[in-house]
């Protein structure tokens, strides 16, 4: 039994971002469960492995990326265009707006 099949939903403390060579690695527990390809205010890559998925690991992991945009003076974070199925659905809840030039989503953080 793997922590990912102990856990049903992550709270908000039990995940952190710790910075990786093309953006931040998402980790649960301790336990690495993905990664974030980006810079503050730019997101291009969420991703999350799949005995993580469904856990609300992607979720809790963007608005830690949103809060770490915010505090290193972002107003906005962007996403670009490729944006998986399941990813549509958060941005749209957390308040994200897809662009109307097809560049991506966006959302005003200040």
């Amino acid at each position: 039994m793997t922590l990912a099949d102990e856990i049903e939903e992550v709270e908000p403390e039990e995940v952190r971002l710790d910075e990786a060579m093309l953006g931040y690695n998402i980790y649960v527990c301790g336990e690495y469960a993905g990664a974030i390809e980006g810079v503050p205010g730019s997101l291009e890559h969420l991703v999350v492995e799949m005995h993580w998925e469904g856990k609300g690991v992607g979720r809790t992991a963007l608005r830690k990326f949103i809060e770490l945009s915010r505090a290193e003076g972002c107003s906005v974070v962007t996403t670009n265009n490729d944006v998986h199925p399941a990813m549509t659905h958060i941005l749209e809840t957390e308040g994200f707006e897809e662009q109307t030039d097809g560049i991506g989503w966006e959302k005003e953080v200040q």
